[in-house]
């Protein structure tokens, strides 16, 4: 719901600027929408096998490197390899994000040691 919402108001800011710029935009939110139900239609059930946790820890990490990428755009900074950087920032993190996992995991009492402590 909210993702639609926010096509709404893009659509609407871009129509701002003219007619001719309001039915490109809305050419463009359809395409979206047939886009995002194709692909919802055909890979609803893949998706639904991978574990919620494990598709969060993805998402955040695409999240964090798309970010990251957009607020360097942002101040001006200079990507090496201009929009593939973005692959880069994606391995950098996923790298950082597994160590920091592996860590806590490390430093982290099994379950039922922690209940026996109690």
């Amino acid at each position: 719901m909210l993702e639609g919402v926010e096509v709404v108001f893009i659509v609407v800011a871009i129509g701002a600027g003219g007619q001719e710029l309001l039915l490109t935009g809305s050419a463009g939110a359809l395409a979206a929408l047939l886009l995002v139900v194709l692909l919802g239609l055909l890979l609803h059930r893949p998706v639904a096998r991978v574990p919620e946790n494990s598709l969060k820890f993805a998402v955040g990490i695409l999240l964090s490197a798309f970010g990251t990428f957009w607020v360097g755009e942002g101040i001006g900074v200079s990507w090496p390899g201009d929009d593939w950087s973005v692959l880069i920032l994606v391995v950098g993190y996923a790298i950082v994000a597994h160590l920091v996992v592996s860590l806590c995991r490390r430093n982290s009492l099994p379950l039922n040691l922690r209940l026996a402590k109690k």
